[in-house]
């Protein structure tokens, strides 16, 4: 058996004199099969872990190295995105104080850490993408969930495969970073050639960047 690591992060107003960027942080790991992908482990933390975190188990981080929107790796292109954009109704709601989450409150954006050390959003790239257009420009401004090896070595090529859905079986090795998924399209054409390399390339593919 392996592990996975989940970590919840979710931004917490700090006293600006001492520190510039604080975040509530919870983490926990879980024991995995083969044959249980990355959604597998978010739902165990959804079902089995999150609805009993409280404010007594949350932890206050203050962000030093802080995480980049921008160069988090995207799953989907900027036409993907156009077509099934909600963003606008995002990006009010954030504007008005409020957060972007799940109906239980679990975070929209979940990003999975690499070997290579990228990160990768696997969920939530409209809710990132809102966040972005209001002036946030870092992860621990937003909630999010970060999945990755309890060592921080990052999960290998084969644990990515599964956000490409059932294209999964033609990927190879690394090669699915030369790729994007279309969910909009026919079958046959959801397997995309990557046109933007990032979040940071994704949102200025808007035209708002």
């Amino acid at each position: 058996m392996k592990k996975r690591k989940v970590k919840l992060l979710l931004p917490k107003n700090v006293d600006k004199n001492k520190f510039s960027d604080g975040v509530k942080t919870f983490t926990c790991a879980f024991d995995h099969r083969a044959s249980e992908d990355v959604y597998s482990t978010v739902e165990k933390f959804r079902k089995e872990v999150f609805p009993e975190i409280g404010d007594e188990d949350l932890r206050v981080e203050f962000v030093r190295n802080k995480t980049s929107l921008a160069e988090i790796v995207n799953l989907h292109n900027a036409e993907e995105i156009k077509r099934r954009s909600s963003i606008e109704e995002m990006l009010e709601k954030i504007n008005s104080g409020k957060h972007v989450k799940m109906p239980d409150g679990l975070p929209n954006v979940k990003v999975v850490k690499t070997k290579l050390g990228e990160l990768v959003c696997f969920d939530g790239h409209h809710s990132m993408l809102a966040y972005m257009f209001s002036g946030k420009r870092y992860l621990h401004q937003l909630p999010s969930l970060v999945i990755s090896d309890p060592a921080e070595k990052g999960l290998e090529d084969e644990e990515i495969y599964p956000f490409f859905g059932d294209h999964a079986k033609k990927l190879r090795g690394t090669d699915w970073r030369n790729y994007t998924i279309s969910w909009t399209n026919p079958p046959e054409r959801q397997l995309e050639e990557r046109k933007q390399e990032d979040m940071g390339e994704l949102f200025s593919a808007l035209g708002r960047g």
